[in-house]
């Protein structure tokens, strides 16, 4: 089977160097993506991830700088491989935050893969509790509940395509694993934020927010010893090292 990965940027946030990763450049601000991830080849097309629900809310209520131009629009991402969001027949959400949750509910006949501790975590959260938005959690509450598909640890979604359970960034956060035809693909989810330089210094560096460092350090050595090709949600580099896809 033959799968190709495409990034899709859903929009973009301005957040501080030590937030993306841990330490690193305290007070200097940067410009990313919150970006899905577009596995296709197989029996139907799959999204990793679902973007913000509502960019003026995330600046509203989080006091995020937040930005969404036209072309970073769930519809016009999909437009360019011929896909409406009515074709997409698997969504797997990495974990529950604002910025990876949002759309799902503009996927009327996706299947929801999520971890089912994740869930349990987003209907009462300690840490942080902002970024488990109250309007998408009630969304896979109800009515989207009939879409969801509960895991309880790694699984295989479809031949080529399987989750592990990593925890770190959330509680149970997830990571996807795509094999494609050059190499084992991961998307990190936000397990790694910025690629450099987490993963390029002499010492392996977890993103700024975790909820467990011990498991987002297994994590992040984890994607080192597995992955060649490395996908985060956050990382700007994506889209300058595969304009034409994975694959």
């Amino acid at each position: 089977m033959d799968l190709k990965i495409e990034p899709m940027c859903l929009g973009e946030v301005v957040v501080d160097g030590s937030f993306l990763v841990w330490g690193w450049d305290q007070g200097t601000s940067y410009r990313i993506p919150f970006s899905s991830y577009l596995i296709l080849g197989g029996d139907h097309p799959v999204m990793v991830d679902a973007g913000a629900r509502s960019v003026s809310d995330m600046r509203e209520e989080m006091g995020l700088e937040v930005f969404q131009s036209e072309e970073q629009t769930l519809e016009w991402n999909l437009a360019r491989h011929g896909l409406k969001p009515e074709d997409i027949g698997t969504l797997i959400i990495t974990h529950l935050h604002v910025d990876h949750t949002g759309l799902a509910d503009k996927l009327p006949n996706a299947s929801i893969y999520v971890q089912r501790a994740e869930m349990h975590y987003a209907a009462a959260p300690y840490f942080p509790p902002g970024f488990y938005d109250r309007v998408d959690i009630a969304k896979l509450v109800d009515p989207l509940y009939h879409q969801l598909k509960f895991l309880e640890g790694d699984a295989e979604i479809m031949p080529g395509v399987r989750v592990i359970l990593t925890g770190g960034h959330a509680p149970a956060h997830q990571m996807v694993y795509v094999d494609v035809d050059s190499g084992q693909a991961i998307i990190t989810g936000d397990n790694v934020y910025r690629k450099d330089p987490a993963l390029k210094g002499p010492l392996l560096s977890p993103p700024g927010l975790v909820h467990n460092l011990a498991d987002a350090m297994l994590a992040v050595e984890k994607i080192v010893h597995d992955g060649k090709h490395i996908l985060p949600m956050h990382d700007p580099a994506v889209y300058d090292e595969y304009p034409d896809g994975v694959y």
